[in-house]
């Protein structure tokens, strides 16, 4: 175990430095919970275990071994379950949720991992990270194992892959969405992010890599594979190139409809989920599906059933209301690529953004996220995140610090329940209202502590 408090008679306690705390602080605490075993990371724990009598290792790096430790301790799960690796800033919440989508009509088991939560699909329950810390990660995967699942589909962050969180996973196929800008507080430059973002392409024994070859990043991480003849399959998808493309795109309130090449055939594909970023998406959980082996035209069946993550360009309609989505953009390219989507609907009116930025994470993108919201949108209400630890006032400040003083198509209003009413009130029936940043987090995180607040129940009350 990695908490103190889950310590008990008979476990091993795994003490190393993280990013906020140092598991060697509650060694204490979890002798006396009962655990006779330590293992850290710290040369100065031999005075501690000889007074405390216990037994114990000292192994640099223990951050990167738990997770193989954990495995051997579960019997290696992730080797009796294909699991796929989905990496990238974004897309991957879509994809990994709309492989268990097609695979659950199929009549096929199957399980995710990712922001929204674990479980065996469509039963997802939610916790804190994209990727779990590396114990409870295989606990996870040995659970599905035992419970016959087939395939798991899991979010894999950057800052997990740095963290040794995946480490003794045993990944089948690693997909690629792209890279922009974030977690720079983490990494510091952009190159260090990618360098973690790749490394899942050269895992032991993986077998199969898909990427977004539209994406510079993933050009070069595509050829760089081609080139490795280890791997069984490199496949690559794109709309300007790419094995498996998508051309003639038709963007609607309703769907996305393209025309699908891989090869020598040629398909009309129609997905009920909103956007041209959407589309990408899909072409990735399409590539996985032939790697499969699903045929062609029960993959264009079953593609045409998959619906929005919840928050997820995920839409409230009401009749003779504006059309408010709710997406959980909190990246610029995120933000760009919604409201860039959002002006190519036709017969809309205005579009009107809700936006804010979260405490304690990366700063830079917080002026390019207002240049972004001003430039694509009719109106903006600057707002308030997960302030966490921050203060609202200084995060909303270096918003508008990057906005053009030539704009003027902005208000300020730090609570976030009053920003979505203004945004409402101030629509008619035609306009568009997008709340960025959230999407399915059903708390506002301000000083540590969690409160319960919904964008799609502060959107439907004021609706009423």
């Amino acid at each position: 175990c990695l908490d103190s408090r889950k310590a008990t008679l008979g476990s091993i306690f795994c003490a190393y430095k993280g990013t906020n705390i140092d598991g060697n602080d509650y060694i204490q605490e979890a002798i006396n919970n009962g655990s006779d075993y330590i293992i850290t990371d710290n040369d100065d724990y031999r005075a501690v275990a000889d007074k405390y009598k216990v037994k114990y290792s000292i192994l640099k790096n223990l951050s990167q071994y738990v997770g193989v430790l954990a495995s051997y301790k579960y019997d290696e799960p992730s080797s009796k379950i294909k699991t796929i690796g989905v990496t990238g800033t974004n897309g991957k919440t879509s994809i990994t949720h709309w492989l268990n989508q097609v695979y659950t009509s199929m009549g096929i088991k199957s399980a995710v991992i990712g922001t929204t939560g674990a479980g065996v699909y469509p039963n997802v329950k939610s916790f804190n990270l994209t990727t779990p810390d590396p114990i409870t990660l295989q606990q996870f995967l040995s659970q599905y194992s035992s419970e016959d699942v087939n395939l798991v589909a899991m979010e894999v962050s950057s800052i997990a892959l740095s963290q040794g969180r995946v480490n003794g996973t045993q990944f089948e196929t690693a997909i690629f969405t792209n890279l922009t800008q974030d977690h720079l507080d983490y990494h510091g430059t952009l190159e260090n992010y990618w360098k973690e973002k790749q490394s899942l392409f050269y895992w032991q024994n993986l077998k199969n890599a898909i990427i977004n070859i539209d994406d510079e990043h993933g050009v070069h991480l595509y050829y760089k594979l081609k080139m490795n003849t280890i791997l069984a399959n490199v496949l690559s998808y794109g709309i300007d190139a790419g094995d498996v493309r998508a051309s003639h795109i038709k963007v609607k309130i309703e769907g996305v409809e393209f025309l699908l090449t891989y090869k020598d055939t040629q398909l009309v594909i129609k997905a009920p989920v909103i956007g041209k970023f959407n589309v990408y998406n899909v072409l990735a959980v399409i590539c996985y599906l032939i790697l499969d082996g699903v045929s062609m035209t029960d993959i264009q069946q079953h593609i045409n059933m998959i619906k929005p993550v919840k928050g997820r360009m995920d839409t409230i309609i009401t009749p003779n209301k504006p059309l408010v989505i709710v997406d959980f953009a909190h990246t610029p390219a995120a933000l760009e690529n919604v409201l860039q989507t959002l002006n190519k609907i036709e017969h809309k009116g205005r579009i009107l953004c809700v936006v804010g930025c979260g405490g304690e994470r990366d700063t830079a993108k917080r002026p390019l996220m207002g240049a972004i919201a001003v430039k694509n949108a009719d109106y903006v209400f600057v707002t308030s995140d997960n302030p966490r630890h921050e203060e609202p006032a200084e995060i909303i400040s270096q918003i508008v610090a990057g906005i053009p003083q030539i704009k003027s198509n902005y208000v300020i209003e730090p609570n976030r329940s009053e920003a979505i009413k203004q945004a409402i009130l101030n629509a008619k029936a035609n306009d568009i209202i997008l709340i960025a940043g959230k999407g399915h987090e059903g708390y506002q995180e301000i000083k540590g502590i969690k409160h319960e607040f919904s964008d799609f129940a502060v959107a439907r009350e004021f609706l009423k």
